[in-house]
C-alpha cells in the first residue's frame, strides 16, 4: 500500500510549461490592481508595479517572472559581487535552480552546470553529500534552500568546498525558523527538513571557508521589497 505521508518531491516535469504561463500573468495582474498604493520594483525582471502575495507573505511575489524575496536579494548581491568580466571567467554550479538565477547564469557567465537530487529538469542529479566532481572546479556554488534536508550537512559543506577553487565562492542560504537551529534526528514529516535552521547555522560555514558575509535587505534599496513577512531574509556569502 502507496504511504501518503511519503514526502512528495518536485521532480520539474511541468516547470517549463509553468515559466511560460507566467509571462501573462504580470499584464492582468497590474490592471487589477492599478489602485494599489504599493508598488515595487523587481531587479531580475524590472517589472515595475503591484507584487503579489505568496501565503501569509504580502507583496512577496513579482507577478512577471514569480520570484520571491530571496531570489531579489540574492540576484542584487551577484550583480555587486561580479562585473560583467568577472562573470565571464566564472565557472558555476547551481543546485536545486531559481529559473531567473539559472537564465542568467547561463547567459553571463563562462559555463553553467544546473543539479539537484530529485528534480529532472536539470543538467545532473546528485546528492550534495557527494558531488560528483574533481577538486577545485568551480568558482562559484549556488545553492539556497539546500543545506537544511542533507542528513550531514556538514558533509555537504566540506563537498561543496572541496570543489571550488582557492578565490571560489559559495552562496548558501537556508530558510530561517528558529531562534536556534534544531537538528533532528528523522526527517521532519512535514516540511522534511533534517536540520531546521537559526541564525546559528550560519556559525558551522566557518569551519569550511575563511570568511562569511551577510547580506540583509537593508544592503539594497526598499523599491524592491525584500524583506520577507515574520521571517529574515539574510543571504550568506562564503568565501574559499
Amino acid at each position: 500500500m502507496k504511504n501518503n505521508l511519503q514526502p512528495r518531491y518536485n521532480d520539474g516535469k511541468y516547470k517549463k510549461m509553468e515559466y511560460f504561463l507566467k509571462g501573462f500573468r504580470a499584464p492582468l495582474f497590474k490592471l487589477l490592481n492599478f489602485n494599489s498604493k504599493y508598488k515595487f520594483q523587481c531587479p531580475i525582471c524590472n517589472y515595475r508595479g503591484p507584487f503579489m502575495r505568496k501565503n501569509n507573505r504580502p507583496f512577496a511575489k513579482c507577478p512577471k517572472c514569480g520570484e520571491l524575496e530571496r531570489t531579489r536579494l540574492a540576484s542584487l548581491v551577484l550583480e555587486s559581487i561580479y562585473s560583467d568580466q568577472k562573470a565571464s571567467k566564472t565557472d558555476v554550479l547551481h543546485i536545486s535552480p531559481e529559473n531567473s538565477l539559472r537564465k542568467k547564469f547561463q547567459k553571463n557567465y563562462k559555463s553553467y552546470i544546473s543539479a539537484d537530487l530529485h528534480r529532472k529538469d536539470v543538467d545532473r542529479q546528485f546528492d550534495v553529500q557527494n558531488i560528483p566532481f574533481s577538486d577545485e572546479s568551480f568558482d562559484l556554488v549556488f545553492a539556497s534552500h539546500v543545506l537544511e534536508y542533507p542528513e550531514d550537512d556538514r558533509k555537504a559543506m566540506s563537498e561543496i568546498r572541496r570543489i571550488l577553487r582557492n578565490d571560489g565562492i559559495a552562496i548558501l542560504p537556508v530558510p530561517l525558523i528558529h531562534k536556534k537551529t534544531k537538528d533532528n534526528i528523522e526527517r521532519n514529516p512535514i516540511n522534511r527538513m533534517m536540520h531546521e535552521p537559526g541564525l546559528d547555522f550560519f556559525d558551522r560555514y566557518k569551519d569550511f571557508f575563511s570568511s562569511v558575509k551577510i547580506y540583509d535587505p537593508e544592503s539594497f534599496d526598499p523599491k524592491f521589497n525584500l524583506h520577507e513577512h515574520e521571517t529574515l531574509n539574510l543571504l550568506p556569502v562564503c568565501k574559499v
